[in-house]
């Protein structure tokens, strides 16, 4: 049976009132859904509580999943939405604390890249901030095509548009990273 068919299974069972049954759809889309998260957190602890918030949403709203499409294309719309909000709550957070520390420049040393070498790091980090500043419809874009891996045609559904439509929001997304890249060398 393919997962698409067996998922309306699964959430059908759910919806009668078992509630164990949600725990294979966890265990079928957990690092999938993980690695999209980490796409948009760019930290594994912030990620694996995004995750975990994903699927308490994705169940509390279980009830609205119609069908039309894939569960897991539904379910990465909620992750998408919510990285989405968890990211500018954080930029507002970081604001207020960049302000209440009274520090102009803040120099956090992270111990997980200490072993890295600082060009690896320096790298990522600048990769981090090229993604993060692009518009949010390019940054999912991207997210989904390179840490999901989904093809044009899964991107366009997840995205609710067109193939074509996809196609072209990706090439914007990568062609302003390059852009921003080529200015930061």
């Amino acid at each position: 049976m393919n997962h698409q068919a067996d998922d309306k299974i699964i959430i059908e069972q759910i919806l009668n009132g078992d509630k164990q049954a949600y725990t294979l759809l966890v265990k079928r889309y957990q690092q999938k859904v993980f690695r999209l998260c980490m796409g948009f957190m760019h930290n594994p602890d912030d990620a694996a509580d995004l995750t975990q918030e994903v699927f308490i949403k994705a169940y509390q709203k279980l009830s609205t999943y119609k069908g039309d499409s894939k569960f897991s294309t539904w379910l990465y719309r909620v992750s998408v939405n919510m990285a989405i909000n968890s990211q500018r709550k954080q930029k507002i957070r970081a604001t207020f604390n960049f302000y209440d520390n009274g520090n102009e420049t803040q120099q956090i040393a992270d111990t997980r890249y200490a072993d890295e070498n600082i060009n690896e790091l320096e790298q990522k980090q600048m990769v981090k901030k090229i993604l993060d500043s692009l518009p949010a419809s390019q940054r999912k874009a991207i997210v989904l095509s390179h840490y999901e891996e989904l093809s044009n045609k899964e991107l366009a559904e997840v995205m609710g548009l067109s193939v074509k439509a996809s196609e072209s929001l990706l090439y914007r997304a990568r062609s302003n990273m390059q852009k921003m890249i080529k200015k930061q060398k």
